[in-house]
């Protein structure tokens, strides 16, 4: 039995996944083909292999060009995982996001190169950088100074000057009379704080993982539409808690 095959034509295409995936997997199948596989050819395709990366499917060229563009390894001390694709531990038992997840959900968002966006948990920036490479501003708001700090030099390292941060409670928005094209939230919570539904313009999108009382999360997609909000889960993800407190630190 062979070792790897890859269905997914975001990570057959992807040289930095694609040269990972290599060194561990050195006999893997890819869907060169670019082929769309589903059910019985998706089967058909995988039969003979141990293992399989079915993800969903990532198209925008755009996404994957500004992840490409932007050096993980920059924002993480785990340099051997820095182009794996799951999430990664940092500073204040917060976490630098999967790549497919940010590519998701970035994806979802249907951003603009004229859209302002407000993200709620710079983190260490990694994120931020992805997305200041899609749109023309971007907002972030981080609790921690530790991590912010950390999101600025790391952000100023690759020239980017399109980025306005903020020290503050994430449940609180920027905290300024700004509408939003698009908002993302990269904590989870059991609500959708109102004062970032508040904050977004007519049309514009607002994603979240958001928290069940079972204990699992999935990503929620509100739409902004005449003054009410449309709601569509999206997939199952993990994600750290989004904390509402008055303090940060």
């Amino acid at each position: 039995m062979k070792s790897l095959a890859v269905a997914s034509r975001s990570f057959s295409k992807h040289p930095i996944l694609r040269n990972e995936i290599l060194k561990r997997y050195p006999d893997a199948k890819f869907n060169d083909e670019g082929l769309s596989l589903n059910g019985s050819s998706l089967i058909e395709s995988l039969h003979g292999y141990g293992k399989a990366i079915t993800a969903l499917e990532i198209t925008d060229e755009k996404i994957l060009s500004a992840i490409r563009i932007v050096p993980r390894e920059l924002f993480t001390e785990n340099l051997d995982e820095a182009y794996e694709n799951k999430a990664l531990s940092v500073e204040c038992s917060q976490t630098l996001t999967q790549p497919f997840c940010t590519a998701f959900m970035i994806s979802s968002l249907d951003l603009r190169p004229t859209n302002n966006v407000l993200e709620i948990g710079t983190g260490v920036g990694w994120t931020t950088a992805v997305i200041s490479k899609l749109v023309k501003t971007v907002f972030t708001v981080e609790r921690f100074k530790i991590l912010l700090d950390k999101a600025k030099k790391n952000i100023a390292k690759l020239n980017i000057k399109n980025v306005n941060y903020k020290l503050g409670n994430g449940f609180e928005g920027w905290g300024e009379i700004i509408l939003f094209d698009a908002i993302i939230i990269g904590a989870a919570s059991k609500v959708v704080p109102v004062k970032l539904l508040e904050s977004l313009k007519n049309n514009g999108s607002l994603i979240m993982p958001k928290k069940y009382h079972i204990g699992n999360q999935k990503l929620l997609l509100v739409t902004k539409k005449s003054g009410n909000f449309e709601q569509k889960e999206l997939l199952d993800v993990k994600f750290v808690p989004l904390l509402n407190e008055a303090s940060v630190k």
